[in-house]
């Protein structure tokens, strides 16, 4: 792997006085996808937002996740004041939902939400829609010009994902992070979703952290994974060297239940 972009180590996270996560380490570079996988309500959404600053109010965060903004200054996310982590939060880290829906205003058209987002981080006026209008493209969205003045209600599962998807990446983060973004998706559209997130991520040289339950597409479209069981990582490694021959049982059960080997592309 190549010089890392964010680096985590020893990530708690408590919740009324239970530990959720137990001691995670991470390290993403620049131009590769890793995939953090587990059962579903093991943890796997809760360490990726709380690298963000999304946790719950009552959750207690130990460790340290370093990103690197400029050559020899890291910041430490989980020690950044609020005010900071927002300046950082689209310009550096962005962060695609589950929710496709749930994520965009349904009063608010799709050229709305790209104008208001791009304000937001100082992209000027005159800009604003050729951007919006690229990112759609690179996110797969054909006739992004006719997609502009939508509602996200007039919009399929998955367009509305692709829309998020662009809208993460207009401002043109060092490392997204995609949250479950194709589990109510068919398997069709998860696919190409997936290929164009995953293939996008490498050519703009972005760390990509796919959080998925599906240990296929772990195999599939990651470069690493890191399996997460009981709130520890139990196995981590090249993508295909933990499907092909899993040294952890609970990965080995993984493997046998999706059938990941067989389906390991890369």
């Amino acid at each position: 792997m190549t010089a890392s972009l964010l680096t985590v180590e020893g990530l708690r996270i408590g919740i009324a006085g239970r530990p959720i996560i137990d001691g995670v380490d991470l390290r993403l570079a620049e131009g590769e996808v890793t995939a953090l996988v587990g059962r579903s309500g093991g943890g796997k959404s809760l360490t990726a937002r709380a690298l963000v600053g999304l946790r719950p109010r009552s959750a207690e965060v130990e460790g340290r996740a370093l990103l690197r903004v400029g050559d020899g200054v890291q910041e430490d996310l989980l020690a950044l004041p609020p005010r900071r982590l927002r300046a950082l939060r689209g310009a550096w880290v962005g962060y695609v939902f589950q929710e496709a829906q749930a994520a965009l205003n349904p009063t608010v058209t799709v050229g709305r939400h790209f104008a208001e987002t791009l304000r937001a981080h100082g992209v000027p006026r005159s800009l604003r829609y050729a951007r919006g209008l690229a990112a759609l493209r690179d996110a797969g969205v054909e006739e992004p010009e006719r997609m502009w003045g939508r509602h996200p209600f007039e919009l399929s599962g998955g367009q509305a994902q692709r829309v998020t998807i662009a809208l993460a990446c207009a401002p043109e983060p060092r490392l997204l992070i995609a949250d479950e973004v194709t589990s109510a998706l068919d398997p069709v559209t998860q696919a190409g979703v997936l290929d164009t997130l995953c293939s996008g991520a490498r050519a703009a040289g972005r760390a990509l952290l796919l959080i998925t339950h599906d240990l296929a597409v772990a195999g599939r479209w990651a470069d690493h994974v890191v399996v997460l069981e009981g709130g520890r990582v139990v196995e981590s490694g090249p993508a295909r060297a933990v499907l092909a021959a899993p040294a952890h049982p609970f990965t080995a059960d993984l493997v046998r239940a999706s059938g990941a080997v067989a389906r390991a592309g890369r």
